[in-house]
């Protein structure tokens, strides 16, 4: 007896779900590759050897060994594959909803900390690729202009409660923001045994001197102030 045909939703399902299954596969062969030999040392033929797939799928997936980096530091980047942005996820919505200026500073410390602590093992790798890469380059530029206006979205918070420190324009202090949470800063500090709440800590005092006024903040019946 012949078997049933299956339904065309059910197919196109059932492709898609093969899709990203491969997606993955060779996205963990390479953010394991690039972690053991660095970007410029691995191929494309290496990270379809280690993921079980031929050369062209890897091609047909990401077009480019770069898109597949690409990939590999988005999902560290948010600690999913889930096609949701961080500003779309509950942590980030937090930040962006504040109604109290100390809160978005410490909830923006903690998920840099959270964020860098996932990228960290693999960022010295690309930056060292992007100073002898010409394509690797133009991906670290694109991506710290997409961290710029990420990360500086606290900036828009801050200002929008009335906090943010005079004589200092948004760009400027987006500029401070974006320095100060280089991911190889943050690479530093974990490199000298510092834990992740010491981090938070740290980057909470920083971003506070950076963008509040040396004033208290009301919250409810209470005030706090940044010394």
């Amino acid at each position: 007896m012949a078997e049933p045909v299956k339904p065309r939703a059910y197919r196109s399902t059932l492709r898609a779900d093969q899709a990203r299954d491969t997606r993955r596969r060779v996205r963990e062969a390479a953010d394991h590759l690039f972690l053991e030999r660095g970007f410029t040392d691995v191929s494309i033929d290496d990270i379809a050897k280690q993921a079980g797939v031929a050369r062209q799928t890897v091609f047909n997936a990401y077009g480019s060994k770069v898109g597949v980096l690409k990939e590999v530091l988005d999902v560290r980047l948010v600690g999913d594959d889930e096609p949701l942005s961080i500003a779309e996820r509950p942590e980030g919505r937090r930040v962006l909803t504040a109604t109290d200026p100390y809160d978005a500073v410490r909830w923006q410390a903690e998920l840099f900390v959270e964020t860098a602590i996932r990228l960290a093992p693999l960022w010295r790798a690309v930056t060292a690729a992007a100073a002898t890469d010409a394509e690797m380059t133009e991906f670290l530029r694109a991506y710290d202009k997409e961290r710029w206006e990420g990360i500086g979205v606290v900036v828009d918070v801050v200002a929008r409660l009335g906090a943010l420190r005079k004589g200092r324009t948004r760009k400027k202090a987006k500029d401070a923001v974006f320095v100060l949470t280089n991911p190889a800063n943050a690479l530093a500090a974990l490199e000298l045994g510092w834990a992740a709440t010491e981090l938070s800590t740290f980057y909470t005092d920083c971003l506070s001197a950076l963008r509040l006024e040396t004033r208290a903040v009301t919250k409810g019946v209470g005030k706090r102030r940044v010394s």
